[in-house]
């Protein structure tokens, strides 16, 4: 008896001390992962045509190049502020392509509406609001089935998490409010450390955004090099003569930035999937009383924009789906929309069934904001 507990003693000591090695290993790689926030990059300084590439890059990184530049750079007359899904909404829906004077997309991997709002909150910090119009994407609820309105996706950096605390919308001295921030800051902190993705992408990057911008000016022959065979990540680690050529690849350009912020759009045929979202009861992302939180978010937000005397409009694009507008998330949506009439809304959930306005089931395609860009124009909120 007394050898079967020596071993069970033994295999928790060799199990705690397995964790905590693997669980420092992935601490130190994530600390090897550069911000790409400090020192910012500057769209404006990008010439017409050319891309910022964004492979291999992690999903807070590409949302940190952007955030970096609200914070450092003067914003334009107009900033779009949302999620992947607005990803295509460029400045030539104004008709002033790749102007990013004019017109700037923010948008960042998975925000929901408090983490929109602590992100402007940051920006407010700065002094770098929008000069005109504050655009603000909500995610449709028939995209994910209700998630990401209102739940975090935990990809913002630690010190926009802070914006809230001291800010006006909050007492910093709350202690409810306090212990709040700091299980999100850990909570936080664990989804980027625990991601294999961080893992992976922490060992093969290496070097600055220096030569992640690229052009058709400088990208020859990309298709008959030897370096279309090889596997990207290795490409990333082999030298930076190496990465400038892997940039050029096409392939390596989906998701690409263009100057106004707005992902690089690529022709090819690609499939349309119809009601992407099976919206399984499961997995449902909003409950009965959640339009409070919604209504109380789009309040919080035009609230920043008020304060400045810029307008606040909220777009809700659609989604490539047959109808489906009586989805429990879509009725608790719809009840939160009636809580704030005063609200500026344009709300497309209804324009779900022509393909041609997607370039994905959740993505809208340009051709889609134009017609945004009629309907701001038609309701007075530009010229």
């Amino acid at each position: 008896m007394a050898a079967v507990e020596h071993y069970r003693r033994n295999w928790v000591t060799v199990f705690g001390a397995t964790l905590a090695i693997m669980v420092g290993v992935a601490i130190w790689l994530s600390m090897r992962i550069p911000s790409l926030r400090d020192p910012a990059f500057d769209f404006d300084a990008m010439k017409p045509g050319e891309i910022f590439n964004v492979y291999g890059l992690t999903r807070r990184q590409e949302g940190s190049v952007k955030l970096g530049f609200a914070e450092a750079y003067p914003a334009p007359e107009i900033g779009l502020y949302g999620n992947h899904i607005v990803a295509y909404f460029g400045a030539d829906a104004f008709e002033r392509p790749e102007s990013a004077e004019y017109f700037f997309n923010y948008s960042y991997a998975n925000l929901s509406l408090p983490e929109i709002h602590r992100y402007l909150l940051r920006v407010e910090q700065t002094g770098h609001l929008p000069k005109k119009l504050i655009l603000v994407q909500i995610t449709p609820p028939n995209a994910d089935n209700g998630r990401f309105i209102i739940n975090l996706g935990n990809e913002l950096p630690p010190a926009v998490l802070l914006s809230t605390i001291g800010a006006r919308d909050k007492l910093s001295t709350e202690p409810l409010t306090i212990a709040a921030a700091a299980w999100e800051l850990a909570d936080n902190w664990l989804h980027e450390v625990l991601n294999y993705n961080t893992f992976i992408l922490s060992i093969v990057q290496s070097g600055n955004f220096a030569d992640r911008t690229v052009s058709p000016s400088t990208c020859h022959d990309e298709t008959s090099t030897w370096l279309g065979h090889m596997p990207g990540k290795l490409l990333m680690a082999i030298g930076a003569s190496v990465r400038s050529r892997l940039f050029c690849l096409r392939w390596s350009q989906r998701g690409a930035i263009r100057p106004d912020g707005s992902a690089f759009w690529q022709s090819d045929e690609t499939l349309i999937v119809q009601n992407e979202d099976p919206l399984r009861e499961s997995e449902r992302g909003l409950r009965a009383g959640d339009e409070l939180e919604i209504a109380r978010q789009m309040r919080a937000i035009r609230a920043i924009g008020a304060r400045h005397g810029i307008k606040t409009v909220f777009i809700v694009p659609p989604v490539y789906e047959t109808d489906r507008h009586d989805s429990i998330v879509n009725q608790i949506f719809s009840r939160a929309l009636a809580l704030v009439p005063d609200i500026a809304v344009i709300d497309h959930r209804n324009m779900g069934g022509n393909p041609s306005l997607f370039r994905s089931g959740i993505h809208p395609s340009p051709p889609y904001y134009r017609l945004v860009v009629d309907e701001l124009r038609r309701r007075g909120f530009i010229e």
